[in-house]
């Protein structure tokens, strides 16, 4: 994590990583679930659509629109009517130092229209013309377009406000970023506050108020949502609850479903399900 410039994170070359994986029409027989394991981006071209998440959540999608996942979630695109849609689908994914400094922090979900994004216009234009395209090399510059085009969706969240920027803030501080790369690298250790404190070196009073002003929350609660984010991770891809406590730093399973419980909402097993 650079102290300099944090948005190195974005832009360093192994931060963002898309592979194009459909281009399209989708027509009103594709209404199957899709458990994405990978985040996703959707671009929604024309036609009319319906986006459905767990829970019964929908949303209606009646213009050019994407639709980010930054994490893997079920959820599906899918036709309103016989006309079907237009679409074109890359998954996504993170470099580790990105994954735990800036997207763990992402909304579950970004849902944008094409016209907000006016910027880079003519970098979808392309995109989309080399998605569709048969030559030689397409769809690996379509990967590389997809690319660019989540970095520029990732910052303007950032920009927004639609995410945590703490991070962020934080590493841009020489002794916080050096708290935050403790945390981000040693999430399973013991680490506590005199620990956090020594590796910034700053008293601990000066710490956890320079630490709270910068990321907006106590170091201890940092580290707790940091490690709940990295278990949500592991238990997406199915590894067992005792196995993801130990591996994010809980002394016991039980601590660790106590404290999921109350950052989540839900117990560790009902939430991966």
């Amino acid at each position: 994590m650079s102290a300099k410039d944090p948005y190195d994170l974005i832009f360093d070359s192994d931060a963002l990583r898309a592979e194009l994986r459909f281009a399209g029409t989708r027509c009103a027989q594709d209404n199957l679930l899709r458990d994405y394991r990978t985040g996703s981006m959707h671009f929604v071209r024309s036609g009319r659509a319906q986006l459905l998440m767990q829970g019964g959540r929908c949303l209606d999608i009646a213009e050019p629109t994407l639709v980010f996942f930054p994490r893997g979630c079920p959820h599906w695109v899918r036709a309103v009517d016989d006309a079907g849609f237009d679409l074109v689908c890359a998954f996504t994914s993170f470099g580790e130092a990105f994954e735990r400094a800036v997207a763990l922090a992402l909304p579950e979900v970004m849902v944008i229209p094409l016209a907000k994004l006016q910027a880079i216009a003519g970098l979808l234009d392309v995109l989309f013309a080399e998605a569709s395209s048969q030559a030689p090399g397409s769809r690996q510059v379509a990967d590389r377009l997809c690319e660019v085009v989540l970095a520029y969706v990732t910052r303007h969240a950032l920009q927004a406000g639609q995410c945590e920027r703490g991070a962020l803030a934080g590493a841009s501080d020489p002794k916080i970023a050096l708290a935050l790369r403790a945390i981000h690298e040693r999430y399973a250790a013991a680490l506590d506050l005199d620990a956090l404190a020594g590796a910034a070196g700053m008293s601990r009073t000066r710490f956890v108020e320079r630490f709270r002003a910068l990321v907006g929350t106590s170091p201890h609660q940092y580290l707790t949502r940091y490690r709940i984010g990295i278990a949500q991770q592991l238990l997406s891809r199915r590894v067992p609850v005792k196995a993801v406590a130990q591996r994010v730093g809980f002394a016991s399973a039980s601590a660790f479903v106590r404290r999921f419980k109350e950052v989540v909402g839900v117990p560790p097993a009902a939430w991966a399900e």
